[in-house]
């Protein structure tokens, strides 16, 4: 892996973030309060578990969890005995629990073979081009089964709760900016650049993909039901 692929790879989990944002901020416009919650309750739960899961892992004593407080879900932690590490694997927890499960809806429901893929060495654009356009696809593709609606509604509950929350980045901010730094500096000197480009072609690359393919299909869908209802409410004022 060079450092333009890396720097793509970079660019991908950001996007993956900013999609999650915006649904949120979509959803949180269309849906009433308590229905948005309703809504991605099976996100909410994959979340805060995988949270709890990496604090077992990193050995952070769980205090309290709670999937439906009033500000949101929240697993309340001690400091992880497992340094460096410890902080930013547990806030991006999210990320890994909620794509193996989504994964696993893939599989369930038998659309494996729809998984689409990243090529970091390639362009970002015709890569988000092709990824929009795999979306659609595969949306089109299924949109006449009845099955496939239910999958997307949890598939798209999950998609939405995938990205790690601004708490979560804010106390794992130093801890993810080192191993950002560390993947650069492994790269730049040749210094186990191979098991940077495995980790992430083959398991952080194929996690990214997986979200960012259910964010594009939920914002194709949400996207128009936000300016429709947008209309609606401003053709009511007149």
């Amino acid at each position: 892996m060079n450092l333009s692929s890396y720097f793509a790879f970079i660019a991908w989990f950001a996007l993956l973030v900013l999609f999650s944002f915006i649904l949120d901020y979509l959803w949180c416009r269309i849906f009433p309060r308590r229905g948005y919650r309703l809504f991605i309750t099976l996100g909410i739960i994959t979340h805060e578990l995988s949270h709890a899961v990496a604090c077992v892992l990193m050995r952070a004593r769980i205090s309290r969890i709670r999937f439906f407080a009033p500000e949101g879900g929240a697993v309340e932690h001690g400091p992880p005995k497992v340094p460096i590490i410890g902080k930013p694997l547990i806030g991006l927890a999210p990320l890994f629990g909620c794509s193996l499960t989504l994964l696993g809806l893939f599989f369930l429901f038998k659309y494996q073979q729809d998984l689409p893929s990243i090529d970091f060495g390639a362009s970002f654009f015709s890569n988000l081009t092709e990824l929009f356009q795999s979306a659609a696809d595969f949306f089109s593709s299924y949109a006449s089964q009845w099955t496939f609606w239910f999958f997307l509604y949890l598939a798209v509950s999950i998609a939405a709760s995938i990205a790690p929350s601004a708490a979560d980045f804010k106390n794992a901010f130093w801890g993810i900016l080192f191993l950002a730094v560390l993947g650069w500096a492994m790269i730049y000197f040749k210094i186990g650049d191979q098991f940077v480009d495995k980790i992430i072609n083959q398991y952080l690359g194929r996690i990214i993909t997986l979200g960012a393919l259910m964010e594009s299909i939920a914002l194709i869908i949400t996207v128009p039901i936000y300016f429709i209802k947008k209309l609606v409410a401003r053709n009511a004022l007149f």
